[in-house]
């Protein structure tokens, strides 16, 4: 869990100052042997100077109207949930507090500073707003109170994975189907959800499940909590996994309740019951439930495709068999208007079919695409495929290659469509994700060279700071030099005996 607190700063300069070098002896120190206390910093400006000079600026521009300069918004864990120790959750840290600045102040520059040597040994966060809109011009108007910035600060966290202290708000029940519009296609979260999800939707039981799971790539972490009061013992899921996106593509954890109700433990469960339940009482309607086929044993574990595969996150779904066979439907009529024949032949009613049962025509290609799925994992091109760069898109195309070779009537060509639109959406998972690499590799380069010219600057300051030191001593040697000889100097002059103002004595008459 963490806790807030937001002052308002009349000088950003000292607090910045504070934050890099501490205060006292620790100030001190750090001065001397050339260090600070920063663990981890990232802002809207190119340096902590610039940011400090805006800051200031703003508020002489505004001729006395604005009484601070910014505000210093601080947020701290608890060691259980973030370490100190932890590069991965030092720069977490960093990363929600620059969000939770653009929570409080969308459109005035930041600039967020990471502690780990305070006294409780948490991880905590100083991050300062300045007190400036760029949309505006103004000074920021409000949500700087302490109950606007815990609000936001609990909302973000619920987001986030962190917890949150006191009772969740009530919501409505979710489902993964409703809610992963609502993650970037690039989003760890869409990444962890579609996961699951695939994993239940081929699973029978829970134990199925599971292995489902591991499949994937995702670790199951179950959590249980007593109420002290009242006795009740709640169970909590999160799932870890790793993030093909983030940097390094580290493992990363989300609980189940922040991605959908249907993911949690009681919507896993309530699932397999109502599948249950099915199977008990079958119906002519009721759909077969669908398992994913095994993997023949003469595959070796090497081509075994890895869990970060598109081929395991992405997955057709009807709304797309609908809306294809709607448009071959339309194409149809128009051709056979135009050629002056009727349209209501055999070719119009296998698309209309297309159209009023989808169920069944992805029913088909799902079978066909785990067809290919199956010779694809067997063969030896599968394990040399997978030692490419970019083993996901080229199993994609060798996998909707096979899925598509018989299409010959307008039913098999709308299921290829469906499948180069799959393939569609794996280039541009690669193209993004070799975009994302540049733009690392770029901004790597950048924070080097700011880096480096903050060490010269600081370099170039302790040396004018020696220089002066040494012009203030010689200046001071020099004048204790010359008062030392003007006092010599009285000290060895003869005593003179005043001349007689008489006029005989003076001139000997």
């Amino acid at each position: 869990m963490s806790t807030t607190h937001i002052q308002p700063l009349p000088n950003v300069r000292g607090r910045m100052s504070y934050t890099e070098l501490g205060e006292g002896k620790k100030r001190t120190r750090n001065i001397r042997e050339k260090t600070n206390r920063i663990a981890a910093q990232m802002g809207d400006m190119g340096t902590r100077e610039d940011f400090i000079r805006f800051c200031s600026a703003m508020r002489r521009q505004s001729q006395g109207t604005r009484l601070n300069e910014g505000y210093e918004l601080r947020v701290s864990w608890s060691p259980e949930e973030l370490s100190r120790d932890s590069p991965e959750d030092i720069q977490r840290a960093c990363e929600y507090g620059y969000l939770l600045c653009k929570e409080v102040a969308p459109n005035a520059p930041c600039w967020v500073t990471v502690h780990t040597d305070g006294e409780g040994g948490c991880v905590h966060v100083h991050a300062t707003i300045a007190n400036h809109d760029l949309v505006s011009g103004t000074a920021i108007a409000h949500g700087t109170d302490h109950a606007t910035v815990k609000r936001k600060n609990d909302r973000l966290s619920r987001e986030m994975g962190f917890t949150v202290v006191g009772p969740e708000p009530a919501r409505e029940k979710t489902t993964w189907a409703e809610r992963k519009g609502q993650f970037g296609i690039e989003s760890f979260e869409r990444v962890l959800g579609n996961r699951v999800a695939d994993a239940r939707d081929h699973a029978s039981n829970m134990e199925e499940f599971f292995e489902e799971l591991k499949v994937r790539g995702v670790e199951l972490t179950e959590t249980r909590k007593v109420d002290e009061k009242t006795g009740e013992e709640t169970v909590g899921w999160s799932y870890k996994s790793r993030d093909p996106y983030g940097k390094g593509r580290r493992k990363r954890r989300r609980r189940a309740s922040n991605l959908a109700d249907d993911l949690t433990r009681e919507g896993i469960e309530a699932y397999f019951d109502q599948k249950q339940r099915e199977l008990e009482v079958p119906q002519q309607d009721a759909p077969t439930p669908e398992v994913l086929p095994d993997v023949p044993e003469t595959a070796e574990p090497a081509a075994q495709p890895s869990a970060d595969s598109a081929l395991d996150v992405y997955d057709l779904d009807r709304a797309y068999v609908s809306e294809m066979a709607s448009d071959l439907q339309k194409a149809h009529i128009h051709r056979s208007r135009d050629k002056g024949e009727s349209f209501m032949d055999e070719r119009y009613q296998q698309i209309v079919e297309a159209h009023n049962h989808p169920d069944e025509q992805l029913a088909k290609l799902r079978e066909d695409v785990d067809a290919a799925r199956r010779e694809f994992y067997a063969s030896k091109g599968a394990r040399d495929t997978m030692q490419h760069p970019c083993p996901g898109l080229l199993a994609g195309m060798h996998v909707f290659a096979k899925a598509g070779r018989n299409a010959r009537d307008p039913v098999s060509r709308m299921m290829a469509d469906m499948t180069a639109l799959m393939l569609r959406m794996m280039i541009q998972e690669a193209l993004a994700e070799e975009r994302r690499r540049q733009r690392e590799e770029a901004e790597r380069r950048v924070y080097e060279s700011r880096k480096n010219m903050w060490d010269a600057e600081k370099r170039l300051k302790a040396a004018e700071k020696a220089l002066s030191d040494e012009d203030e001593r010689e200046r001071r040697q020099k004048s204790e030099r010359m008062q030392r000889r003007v006092k010599e100097a009285e000290q060895r002059a003869p005593v003179r005996t005043p001349r007689s103002a008489d006029k005989d004595t003076q001139f000997d008459e």
